[in-house]
């Protein structure tokens, strides 16, 4: 009798099948895998550990659990009940009912930040961002990630941050001046939408400080510049939400965009063909004028070029010491430019907008730190001139807090593991527990609102913007695992914010010019702005849901 072997009998299958046949099959259990997935997602997570933890058990529905809900969340309402109902540790359902994790307890936090190779973002999330901005720091993961921000490091340490200070400062000092002229023209008092204007003038700075590249938003006479507009096609601010929504599932299947791409991703992917065209010829020229620089000589450690981000991660991508494996390739250095522009930009304009709204919301403040920056006797001081302003610092600091640009980072466990607590809680059954056993695959979420917010952590004013609080820090917020010290905002661990010094010496720069320049008041009543908690916290005005923030401006005097 003649045995048939399984993979003989597999291959000379396959080998009889024409390529239609073989794409239909291909395509078919694709789709069978992707339909039984979550069956078996919705089996294993239902066998989680998590299941015996407290949290609500209405408010979601079975398709996406509480997922919606806290998105469409207002100013993290949602979360600031479960955090009163269940305290600093719980669960919430996701999709198709698995329970995720949520606690500010800071040593749960410190061991998830610091596990890195066990918990990563979780690969769906990870699809979106590589479909919008490539294979770079914010979506890659293991070696990759380690081996970007190795050469990424020098970049953003504190002697070339000084170095770009000049930058911040250059840029904010035209925005002060085109506002003026806008006040002047509208007879010494304008409504502007500060959102709209710090939006222009931190691109312009993320051009300059990080590929030497003008923008030139802040100029009214001039054309919108080729790379913002491919820019703003990727990103899709103005889509429809149901364009968004279709965009965010056809990124999970990438077979329907194949097939049915909508209109929204057919413009987003020619933004994106055209930002990596300009990309790469940036790179390239760059990459060139270090090569004849250096005269195909060695390139040490100290190597000569360009002062920007990219120049300066170049340099040490071709730095001789670098061993060839660890070098990046073209792809991941173009990677870098859209990521820049993300983080760089959108999360410093929203930031530094809350700023003014929380200045504009209390008078005082905004009179006392205006007399500090007055009393600086040069347009153009130095970094360490404005890390010298104690009250400026403490403005700063407390808009990281009150206004973090992110509510929360998710990881997910990449293997099985147990999280201690620092404070021990009951569970459903009553039992008193301080570790949290987890499964691979259940998800986790850094609550950084909710840290920020802790009462815990910061007393029972933590929801009330007072930057006199950083005079004297509480004991307990040295326990938050931030990059920045006693904050969330940048989170910590392998993968905190790498940029956390370029936001902060940005923001400064800018409410150096902004707040020393102009009086400033809301244009619209305090309770007209709102923010959604999914996503970067933008301001937006309750009559249209539109995304600004409209403020009167007079030059001081």
């Amino acid at each position: 009798m003649t045995v048939i072997r399984r993979g003989d009998f597999v291959a000379s299958t396959l080998q009889s099948m024409s390529w239609r046949q073989l794409a239909i099959t291909a395509l078919g259990s694709y789709i069978v895998y992707k339909i039984l997935s979550p069956v078996y997602a919705f089996w294993k997570n239902n066998r989680s550990p998590l299941r015996k933890l407290p949290g609500p058990s209405t408010g979601g529905n079975f398709l996406f659990g509480h997922t919606l809900a806290a998105f469409k969340d207002e100013s993290n309402n949602l979360q600031r009940g479960w955090v009163r109902d269940y305290g600093e540790t719980f669960v919430i359902r996701g999709m198709l009912g698995n329970y995720q994790l949520i606690t500010t307890d800071t040593r749960a936090n410190t061991h998830i930040l610091f596990a890195s190779h066990i918990y990563q973002k979780p690969s769906f999330e990870r699809a979106i961002i590589t479909g919008f901005l490539g294979e770079g720091l914010l979506s890659t993961e293991g070696e990759q990630h380690r081996d970007q921000r190795r050469i990424l490091n020098p970049a953003f340490g504190f002697s070339h941050i000084r170095d770009m200070t000049e930058i911040f400062l250059d840029k904010s000092a035209l925005l002060r001046e085109v506002l003026t002229n806008k006040c002047i023209d509208a007879g010494g008092t304008a409504r502007i939408d500060v959102l709209d204007w710090l939006s222009k003038a931190t691109l312009d700075i993320i051009g300059k400080a990080g590929f030497d590249y003008e923008f030139d938003t802040l100029n009214e006479n001039g054309a919108m510049d080729e790379l913002a507009k491919a820019f703003d096609e990727v990103l899709r601010k103005d889509a429809s939400k149901w364009d968004q929504i279709r965009m965010l599932v056809n990124y999970q299947f990438p077979v329907i965009r194949a097939i049915a791409p909508g209109s929204s991703e057919r413009a987003s992917e020619f933004g994106k063909k055209k930002m990596n065209e300009i990309g790469m010829r940036i790179i390239q020229e760059k990459k060139q004028a270090i090569l004849e620089e250096m005269g195909g000589g060695r390139i040490e450690k100290k190597a000569v070029g360009g002062k920007d981000l990219i120049s300066l991660l170049l340099q040490a991508n071709l730095a001789a010491d670098l061993q060839p494996s660890q070098r990046l390739s073209d792809r991941e250095v173009l990677a870098q430019i859209p990521s820049f522009l993300v983080a760089g930009h959108e999360t410093t304009s929203n930031t530094t907008t809350w700023a003014m709204y929380s200045l504009a919301t209390n008078p005082k403040t905004q009179k006392k730190l205006r007399a500090e920056l007055l009393e600086v006797t040069t347009e153009n001081p130095t970094l360490d001139m404005l890390n010298a302003l104690p009250y400026l610092d403490y403005v700063t600091r407390e808009t990281l807090r009150i206004h973090n640009a992110l509510g929360q980072s998710t990881r997910e466990a990449t293997q099985d593991d147990i999280i201690p607590l620092g404070t021990p809680i009951q569970d459903r059954s009553g039992n008193l527990v301080s570790s949290i056993k987890v499964n691979k695959g259940d998800q986790v979420h850094v609550p950084i609102f909710l840290v920020n917010h802790s009462k815990e952590i910061w007393g029972p004013d933590a929801d009330e913007f007072r930057p006199e609080r950083w005079e004297n820090v509480p004991s307990e917020a040295s326990t938050i695992p931030g990059i920045t010290p006693n904050l969330m905002t940048f989170i910590g661990g392998p993968r905190g914010c790498i940029g956390h010094r370029f936001a902060v010496a940005e923001i400064k720069a800018l409410l150096f010019h902004m707040v020393r320049g102009f009086e400033f008041s809301l244009a619209v009543d305090p309770s007209e702005v709102y923010s959604k908690s999914g996503g970067i916290a933008r301001p937006q005005l309750r009559k249209d849901n539109s995304v600004q923030l409209p403020i009167y401006i007079t030059p001081v005097a």
